[in-house]
């Protein structure tokens, strides 16, 4: 079989299993067009490995593209389209660019005394700004997740939020502390705007309330 006809044949397959799979997609028919009109058995480790490296350092991409190679191979092997897989064995340690930083609560304290009490041109509102770095600070969101979150997302008895189809397309349940879910209760719909309270509904609400 053409490894075009493959290629498709794998993606229509884990479509149909419900997988968004649109970064898998993308590197597949890359990795199919850079290879050419072969079959899946004539594609060599050498090939693999060129398309793989491409011509930069190691990054995060060259793991991403070796873990969708991977897969597909799983399946031509399943389905003995090839012998043996020609993607390696195992993907080189990749250099982090940077060491993550964990916050003080005083640089916390000195991030939250730096936001300007008006707002700035078409900058965010203060209290919007204030309630978006503590909830990325103490409840370890990412900031697309603290954008998406509703009034109903919010269960200040129990102290949970609900994070709906965040990356890769899971939810999950994350406990807050005290003095977050202290703060959330404070907040209001007009004192936070743009952060995807229903209008008409007020903010900080609790298990059994409307």
């Amino acid at each position: 079989m053409k490894l075009r006809q493959a290629v498709e044949h794998y993606l229509s397959l884990k479509q149909s299993l419900g997988f968004h799979f649109a970064t898998d997609s993308q590197i597949l028919k890359a990795f199919s067009q850079a290879m050419g009109q072969v079959r899946v058995g004539q594609v060599k480790p050498t090939s693999v490995r060129a398309y793989l490296d491409g011509s930069g350092p190691v990054t995060r991409n060259w793991e991403r593209k070796w873990v969708a190679l991977r897969g597909f191979y799983v399946f031509a092997l399943a389905r003995g389209l090839v012998r043996r897989s020609s993607v390696p064995a195992w993907a080189p340690k990749v250099a982090r660019p940077f060491t993550p930083h964990i916050y003080s609560r005083e640089e916390l304290r000195r991030l939250l005394q730096a936001i300007p009490p008006e707002r700035a041109g078409q900058g965010l509102p203060a209290p919007t700004l204030r309630t978006l770095l503590l909830l990325l600070y103490g409840a370890g969101l990412r900031i697309s997740e603290a954008l998406q979150l509703k009034e109903t997302d919010v269960d200040l008895e129990e102290r949970l939020l609900s994070v709906h189809k965040s990356k890769f397309f899971k939810s999950r349940l994350v406990p807050i502390g005290p003095k977050l879910a202290q703060a959330l209760k404070q907040t209001t719909p007009a004192s936070v705007p743009g952060l995807g309270t229903p209008a008409g509904r007020s903010s900080g609400r609790t298990k059994g309330h409307p």
